[in-house]
């Protein structure tokens, strides 16, 4: 059974736009661009809080790396795990 022209064309349209889907997914899983892997301020994803030597309470990296670039009202709520 031969298909009319139209089928054949929009078959060839999904089979394009899927083919391209896939390659992009596999890209970006391969070699993800630099933006993914860390936040606004420069801290990588996933990054542990750290100790505060004065008190011993856990700080948010990004919040601390926030407030030393400037964003003083980040600071002021680092240490609570908001």
């Amino acid at each position: 059974m031969a298909w009319p022209a139209g089928q054949k064309q929009m078959f060839a349209l999904a089979l394009i736009a899927a083919l391209m889907t896939v390659g992009t997914l596999a890209y970006m899983l391969a070699a993800p661009p630099g933006y993914l892997r860390r936040t606004r301020n420069g801290v990588p994803y996933f990054a542990p809080p750290v100790i505060n030597p004065a008190g011993g309470r856990p700080l948010d990296v990004n919040r601390l790396a926030a407030y030393y670039r400037g964003h003083v009202r980040a600071g002021l709520y680092a240490a609570t795990n908001r």
